[in-house]
């Protein structure tokens, strides 16, 4: 009688074969598994331009006015110091009615666990008082104004030069490109710096916005590093959103100031 089955080394091939083929497989659905999660952060950006338009017209058509610490007000950094309090609240605070619910402000592809200069770590431990320490043990403080509701987790920054209204530049009117002016973006923080060249909180050397090009590395990579893909939050990109209430991806090293000789406009400057 002829016994039926496999031989072993049938079943090594087989073996063989689909780790072949899953090894083939599994980068292709991790691709598309990122993608979809960058469509859903691209619908959230489209909202939150929408928040903002909306924010604007209820406002006088001026944009969110949020003071960060170049200002010599505290903008709720305070790491290491001790800061009055701060009567304005957060952008994502002052665009809360204006948003349906505030995970929009939470990008599905983001690795952080923090939210600085916002005062809350996601899976931080908060104090009314501070200090808190994120997830990645960075050291922040509590709301300062000792009110929880505006301590928002966020994924994305607004534009420093905007929240501060450099130029005038928080009233709709004074844009003159709304349409390549980047007003939130994906970001390292809670708001990104168009300026400060050589600053891991500013601009490369050639220009390139580094909280919004590498928003899931701090301490950012130089630009010639090749870790520098693996920084930025979308397949070596980052989601923009412009003045003008669009959105769309850009490659990390293109995100640069047109003054350096980028495609966008980010500060004053560029709008010139």
């Amino acid at each position: 009688m002829q016994r039926q089955g496999f031989t072993l080394m049938e079943l090594l091939v087989v073996i063989a074969v689909i780790a072949v083929l899953a090894g083939i497989l599994f980068p292709v659905f991790a691709s598309v598994r990122e993608k979809g999660r960058q469509t859903h952060c691209l619908a959230g950006l489209h909202q939150l331009g929408r928040a903002f338009t909306m924010y604007a017209h209820d406002y006088d058509e001026l944009l969110p006015f949020r003071p960060t610490d170049i200002t010599g007000h505290p903008g709720g950094a305070g790491v290491g110091k001790t800061w009055p309090p701060l009567p304005i609240p957060p952008w994502p605070a002052q665009l809360d009615a204006y948003l349906r619910n505030r995970q929009v402000l939470t990008c599905p592809s983001t690795r952080r666990d923090w939210s600085w200069p916002l005062w809350a770590g996601r899976w931080g431990t908060l104090f009314q008082g501070g200090p808190w320490l994120a997830h990645c043990n960075y050291q922040g403080y509590g709301s300062a104004v000792g009110r929880p509701e505006w301590d928002v987790f966020t994924s994305y920054g607004y534009n420093e030069a905007v929240s501060n209204a450099f130029f005038g530049y928080l009233a709709l009117a004074a844009f003159q490109f709304p349409a390549e002016f980047v007003l939130t973006a994906d970001s390292e923080a809670a708001w990104f710096t168009p300026w400060g060249v050589g600053e891991v909180w500013g601009l490369s050397p050639a220009g390139i916005v580094r909280r919004i090009a590498f928003a899931e590395q701090f301490q950012p990579p130089n630009d010639d590093d090749p870790k520098a893909e693996n920084a930025a939050r979308h397949q070596s990109g980052s989601q923009l959103a412009f003045v003008d209430g669009h959105a769309k991806w850009q490659r990390w090293s293109q995100v640069r100031r047109l003054s350096f000789g980028g495609a966008f406009r980010f500060h004053p400057s560029d709008d010139r």
